[in-house]
């Protein structure tokens, strides 16, 4: 099927999200000038709570152990740990209609897409983002752009442990509201088998054909074109 827009996805296992942070930065920098496609990056991280713009220092007082980041995402306080699949949609929304709203719906949907070839059915809630299960979330949302490139994204709890949610109220919502596949299933999906589904789900919701993106590949055009910015 032709599709109206060619991009890529990678999938780079667990990375420290201090190093995606940076990562994402660059990414951003390289998507804004045209060295890399539309790109989805997928990955897990170690423990980490990760806080929104709109939560105060007095929110933070129960989290303790756990490394902390404040970031310029819409919303407020998660978790995310291993067993946990983070999409991280690096894209050109200038070549999408600069729609925010209908960008995160768009990343709402291909989740839906995906929890449904597994037979489990994901729905929206009509005051939060996010992806639901019955009245339980399984998929958390927070995007910021600059200059219409888009970053952060979303995390599906697959196998994740549940009682990590219980040091913070992850999006202002009480830590039980939270769910993972495994929950609901009884059975495990791993980010990387989920990360196809996803792919494969948002190749019809942004009518874009995602190839495959090797890291070698990757490495040889950021490394083109960091020696280009230093000539």
């Amino acid at each position: 099927m032709k599709r109206r827009f060619y991009g890529w996805h990678i999938f780079l296992g667990s990375r420290p999200y201090r190093a995606a942070l940076s990562w994402q930065e660059r990414m951003v920098r390289y998507r804004g000038n045209g060295t890399i496609r539309d790109t989805i990056f997928y990955m897990e991280h170690p423990d980490v709570v990760t806080v929104g713009r709109d939560i105060l220092d007095d929110d933070l007082s129960k989290i303790k152990d756990i490394e902390t980041f404040r970031i310029t995402r819409g919303g407020g306080v998660t978790y995310h740990g291993p067993g946990q699949l983070i999409a991280y949609p690096v894209f050109d929304l200038r070549r999408r209609g600069k729609d925010l709203h209908k960008f995160i719906r768009d990343i709402e949907e291909g989740i839906i897409v995906a929890l449904a070839t597994y037979g489990l059915k994901g729905d929206r809630h009509a005051e939060y983002t996010g992806v639901w299960v019955g009245k339980k979330k399984i998929a958390s949302i927070g995007i910021a752009v600059k200059q219409w490139i888009s970053f952060h994204g979303a995390a599906i709890n697959l196998t994740t442990d549940m009682k990590k949610f219980k040091a913070i109220d992850p999006c202002g919502l009480p830590p039980e509201i939270m769910t993972s596949a495994m929950r609901e299933l009884k059975t495990e999906i791993t980010p990387l088998e989920f990360s196809i589904k996803l792919t494969e789900a948002y190749a019809d919701v942004f009518d874009t054909q995602f190839d495959d993106l090797d890291m070698d590949e990757l490495a040889e055009m950021i490394q083109s074109e960091e020696s280009s910015q230093s000539l």
